[in-house]
């Protein structure tokens, strides 16, 4: 499959090369600034949502304004101030125009990110809700403990670039809560305590995910009273005596967080 992505990535740069050149040797500017646009707005979507084809997506965008500069100094014509100036101002018209279309299709950067965060967030959610019996982090398969970190170091990356000081505090307060309850151990522990936090772990995850995976604003709030029912709830439980109720404590914020989150931005949306 890696090979085949390999050819696949191989065949689209190179008809980008081919095809930019044939765009400059024809003097097709329209083509070529529309080209430019459609390659731009598809790395904004890729990065969105198809984080692995956004490289290839974004080379294409770079190959398609340097080969049209190179396609206007063909053989054909002399090179010389004046067709350096026109393939120069004709590629910097296409960044420009290519930048300018992405507030034009409603993408805003700090929109992106949070989608990145709760992207990343429901794959991690995912996998731990659907993760088996576990006594330690390490019994986790080699294959979903790498997947699992990865995602981790994902969201705590993404979290550096909120610029919201509220929105960044709960985004860190979320992954710091989901690590520990990640990580819980319960070696050298009774059955019952295992099964506990096993539990407690099957049980946010699952709820989280729900949350994240929720489409309209009636399904957001559902799973919202879901989560802040299960956080009463919990609270009602009394502590393990082996962790003293920190876990509980951890997974409360965690949920008090990500629900003040989502209904926030419905309020937000609302109000626009």
């Amino acid at each position: 499959r890696r090979l085949l992505n390999i050819i696949i990535s191989l065949f689209l740069l190179v008809g980008t090369i081919g095809l930019s050149i044939w765009y400059g040797h024809n003097h097709m500017y329209l083509a070529q600034t529309v080209t430019a646009i459609v390659l731009s707005s598809a790395t904004v979507y890729a990065l969105a949502g198809h984080k692995s084809a956004s490289g290839t997506i974004m080379f294409m965008s770079v190959f398609n304004i340097v080969n049209f500069g190179m396609g206007l100094l063909d053989v054909n014509h002399e090179v010389n101030p004046a067709n350096f100036s026109v393939a120069a101002g004709c590629g910097s018209l296409c960044v420009i125009t290519s930048v300018l279309a992405v507030p034009v299709l409603k993408f805003h950067w700090c929109l992106l990110i949070n989608h990145c965060f709760y992207h990343d967030l429901k794959l991690y959610a995912r996998m731990m809700c659907r993760s088996s019996y576990y006594d330690s982090f390490s019994d986790i398969s080699e294959k979903s403990k790498n997947r699992l970190l990865m995602l981790q170091s994902s969201l705590y990356n993404i979290t550096k670039h909120v610029d919201d000081p509220e929105r960044r505090e709960r985004y860190v307060k979320i992954l710091n809560g989901v690590v520990l309850i990640t990580y819980w151990p319960t070696t050298d522990t009774d059955s019952v305590h295992v099964a506990h936090i096993n539990s407690l772990r099957n049980s946010i995850f699952k709820l989280m995910y729900g949350l994240l995976s929720a489409g309209s604003d009636a399904d957001v709030k559902t799973a919202v009273d879901e989560l802040n029912f299960f956080r009463l709830n919990l609270a009602m439980v009394p502590d393990d005596p082996f962790c003293n109720g920190e876990m509980k404590r951890h997974a409360g914020e965690v949920i008090e967080a990500i629900t003040e989150l989502k209904m926030r931005e419905i309020k937000n949306a609302s109000s626009e």
